[in-house]
């Protein structure tokens, strides 16, 4: 991000608090750059499948090895895509024996949800 993408953000900012814009609004360029994170991570129709499919499976956590078969790509690509995820902070994991186990993290659509409300 440019430092006048940066300033242009910060003018925002300013405009809505003065036009009494809502609360859920990002109060800072950090948390716009937090949201945009998530929204970046979840932009893309395989990241947003994977997502769809972790949360179907909760409570329980979902392995790596049964996203597998629902997407046309090697296991190095969905795992690429799950790093994407964990590290936006939408999912979370844990390692059981040889394999990866996701699962969507406790609040971590919360301020996306509330900004879109």
């Amino acid at each position: 991000m440019k430092a006048t993408d940066i300033e242009r953000t910060s003018s925002i900012d300013s405009e809505a608090k003065n036009t009494g814009a809502r609360n859920s609004s990002p109060n800072s360029v950090q948390q716009a750059l937090d949201l945009a994170v998530v929204v970046k991570a979840l932009a893309d129709p395989t990241r947003l499948r994977i997502v769809d499919a972790v949360r179907k499976s909760d409570p329980e956590a979902l392995c790596q090895c049964d996203l597998l078969p629902f997407f046309d790509m090697s296991q190095a690509a969905v795992a690429k895509h799950l790093k994407v995820l964990v590290t936006a902070g939408v999912l979370a994991s844990e390692r059981r024996g040889a394999w990866m186990y996701y699962y969507l993290r406790p609040g971590a659509l919360k301020e996306l949800t509330k900004w879109l409300r």
